[in-house]
């Protein structure tokens, strides 16, 4: 019974570290832009929501709220993504593309080298894809 606790506070904590990855990819490249579009969609519709947040867009999920409550209930992107009828496929599509967006950019500042930013791309979509659906490299 305390092996399958742990394993389950392992894997919330697994999924809500992807939470947290998905909310800070779509902060830093929407920045300033949904910064300034805040006030706008408080009073607005789920649609102008929506544009402004691709991640929860492509989940199906309402807000960043609704995310973390199935997070923490057990429940993988992919989960929700389904439950929301929308394709799994394509939340790991978008996280690949942001990500490599970011590896792209900080390879060209010359904060990676060129063997980091292979391999980090190398392993970027397998990496996504284990995540989205609450897998981990460190379960069992």
């Amino acid at each position: 019974m305390m092996k399958s606790t742990k394993k389950n506070h392992r894997s919330r904590k697994a999924m809500i570290s992807t939470l947290l990855l998905g909310l800070a990819i779509s902060s830093m490249l929407l920045g300033e832009e949904a910064n300034a579009q805040t006030p706008s969609s408080a009073s607005g519709s789920s649609l102008t929501s929506e544009q402004q947040d691709p991640f929860l867009s492509t989940l199906g999920a309402s807000s960043d709220e609704d995310v973390y409550e199935d997070l923490y209930e057990g429940r993988s992107l992919a989960q929700t993504a389904r439950r929301h009828n929308k394709n799994p496929q394509a939340v790991i599509d978008l996280q690949v593309a942001q990500m490599t967006e970011m590896l792209n950019e900080r390879f060209q500042q010359g904060l990676l080298s060129p063997d980091t930013y292979r391999a980090q791309k190398e392993e970027l979509t397998d990496l996504i894809t284990k995540s989205v659906y609450g897998q981990t490299s460190y379960s069992q």
